[in-house]
């Protein structure tokens, strides 16, 4: 069983690499350059190409049973996204979506929010577009997984926190949140087993996090104080320093919008990810504590 990557040196890509190859699964990676194939793991098996180009994304897919598809930062995102559907749809591919979507467990569009994303998520559409023409790929058995925000965006702010200010803005009610690692586990899951049943899944934390309660945690891992600095009016652009292009705006508006409005946790949502993952979701403090032993951030508490 042979499993195609696209967007595999991103966030997303990364953590289902992992757990694709903890489960012994032979993994192919569709990188644009040979700097992205040297960030990939030595079990992984990179091929050159351009989701631009139709004739590179197929020549990847070709003897693969199934590939996870992560759309990237950039304008012309629904139609990459549909040279790489037509592509499994072909091919008989299997095909695995992590990332924005409309699902029946999505919080970002219920409880009565939609007009709110609309207004101020526009970069959401055309990613809202790409999941429900993945939706309709039946051939490709798809599995869509639905995201909204994840724990990992606070290695973007690593000096600030250690530096003691959490700055990535989250409301006050708070923001739900998912670790990547269970995603990747639930997607290998997804790329590996033909039985996976095709869908549309939303996949949470165990509960939503303010950016107050972000800053308390870590203040509490790392022994020192850490103060909630989201909200302060002028306060730098820390986003910048780490992104640029359309990947900056996108952070840009969508911090902009959760720091304004928070996004509940219901018990469905927890209870429909800890079936897939066979055990409760981790929470927001286990993602910290692993993150500052591996910053090395414990040792100096």
């Amino acid at each position: 069983m042979t499993i195609l990557v696209a967007g595999a040196t991103g966030n997303i890509g990364r953590e289902v690499i992992a757990g694709l190859v903890a489960r012994g699964a032979t993994v192919r990676a569709l990188v644009r350059s040979p700097a992205g194939a040297a960030q990939l793991p030595n079990e992984v098996e990179p091929v050159l190409g351009d989701l631009r180009d139709a004739r590179s994304v197929e020549d990847a897919l070709t003897g693969v049973s199934a590939a996870l598809y992560v759309s990237p930062h950039d304008p012309d995102e629904v139609q990459l996204a549909k040279i790489f559907v037509s592509a499994c749809e072909r091919l008989d591919v299997r095909l695995v979506f992590a990332g924005v979507a409309v699902t029946a467990q999505n919080p970002l569009l219920r409880w009565g929010m939609r007009a709110l994303v609309n207004a101020f998520l526009p970069h959401y559409r055309g990613k809202l577009r790409i999941a429900k023409r993945i939706g309709r790929a039946v051939r490709t058995r798809p599995v869509i997984l639905g995201l909204a925000n994840y724990y990992q965006n606070d290695e973007l702010i690593r000096d600030e926190i250690l530096a003691g200010a959490y700055c990535l803005p989250a409301h006050r009610s708070g923001v739900n949140r998912v670790d990547l690692r269970d995603v990747g586990e639930i997607a290998a899951r997804a790329l590996i087993d033909p039985a996976f049943p095709a869908g549309a899944y939303g996949l949470v934390g165990p509960a939503s996090v303010s950016g107050v309660e972000a800053a308390a945690t870590w203040s509490r891992v790392l022994h020192r104080p850490v103060v909630y600095d989201g909200d302060r009016p002028g306060r730098p652009d820390v986003l910048a320093r780490h992104l640029d292009g359309p990947k900056l705006a996108d952070y840009r508006r969508s911090y902009a919008f959760l720091g304004k409005h928070g996004v509940p946790t219901s018990r469905r949502d927890v209870a429909v990810t800890t079936d897939l993952l066979g055990r409760p979701p981790r929470d927001y403090e286990a993602f910290v504590r692993d993150t500052a032993r591996r910053w090395g951030a414990l040792q100096q508490a």
